[in-house]
């Protein structure tokens, strides 16, 4: 019989990715020492960018969380590191609270991703961009916050790419370097399985009180207002689903949303922040939308503008090593 082994060094070595990036979570049955963690500036050229570099606590009990921040918007002044953890952090994985860490980087030229077309078995995808990518062939670049649908053993599930992180080398820029906005790279074979990019997937947080309120109808007086109990957003089509209870609203009726009233998190952090809705930067904001009733009258759908954003770009430019000591309680 295997027998788990009492103490256990294990090395996380990966590259630091725009936006926010899961490192590690304590594996069940043990608790851990995080004893070094440091990022390095590896860009070519002269570049600023900053980390933060922080722990969370998830209570099991009942979901919630804290952050505690080790570093904050830390700079790495090029061809330099900064070491973060020169000690120990304990991490814990009990019955009561699971730890884990977390990394954030904020660079230059991050652009984001609209689409990728995977190519199986070659392994080449064809990524486009919102705005000209400025990128060059054999330039290493890091990626991030994307979900692709694929099949599995299990049917079809959505996961989380690249997943380990890690960097791509540029294979070929389509169309003019400066001015492209398309650029493939090799990411591997699929194990004969296609791979579908999807749109950023949002999750409904909360609403603020009687957030919607009638603009016209034929069956509920003018300024009725209405309380949002659920929501989502389908970004390639650009509807969007409230749950606003019974109603006797229509067809074609309109309604307003109240600024900043809908919050929802958003794949392309890992659901990491808040996000609230409408902002003035967006289409329907301030604007009398018509409506279509969904099932039962209980939900309603409107067309609130199409988002094809669905990940992060940008140069390598940091990446994080880190050394922890795992101690099994098995």
């Amino acid at each position: 019989m295997a027998i788990a082994p009492v103490n256990k060094f294990i090395n996380v070595a990966v590259p630091v990715a725009p936006g926010v990036q899961k490192l590690y979570e304590v594996p069940t049955g043990t608790s851990a020492l995080l004893l070094y963690a440091q990022v390095a500036n590896v860009a070519i050229g002269v570049t600023y960018p900053t980390t933060t570099f922080w722990q969370r606590r998830t209570q099991r009990s009942t979901g919630s969380v804290s952050d505690i921040r080790v570093i904050q918007d830390a700079e790495i002044p090029p061809q330099d590191a900064l070491v973060m953890v020169d000690g120990r952090i304990v991490l814990e994985k009990t019955p009561l609270v699971i730890d884990s860490l977390y990394i954030r980087g904020t660079q230059q030229g991050v652009g984001i991703v609209t689409n990728v077309v995977y190519d199986e078995p070659t392994g080449i995808a064809t990524v486009s961009t919102l705005i000209k990518h400025e990128f060059s062939e054999n330039q290493k670049i890091t990626m991030g916050g994307m979900w692709f649908t694929c099949p599995t053993y299990s049917g079809i599930t959505t996961n989380l790419f690249p997943n380990p992180q890690r960097s791509y080398v540029v294979d070929q820029i389509i169309g003019n370097v400066g001015t492209s906005k398309t650029f493939s790279i090799d990411i591997g074979g699929g194990g004969g399985n296609p791979h579908v990019y999807n749109t950023a997937i949002h999750r409904f947080v909360r609403a603020k009180l009687q957030c919607v309120e009638v603009i016209t109808s034929s069956n509920v007086a003018v300024g009725t207002k209405f309380n949002v109990t659920n929501a989502s957003y389908e970004g390639s089509t650009g509807e969007l689903e409230l749950t606003i209870g019974a109603n006797t609203l229509a067809n074609g009726d309109t309604i307003k949303i109240a600024e900043r009233s809908i919050v929802l998190t958003c794949s392309m952090d890992n659901h990491f922040s808040e996000h609230e809705y409408p902002r003035t930067t967006d289409p329907v904001y301030d604007t009398a939308i018509t409506l279509a009733v969904g099932v039962a009258n209980e939900s309603i759908r409107l067309n609130v503008g199409k988002s094809h954003a669905g990940g992060f770009v940008g140069p390598l430019e940091m990446e994080l090593t880190a050394s922890i000591l795992e101690n099994s309680n098995v």
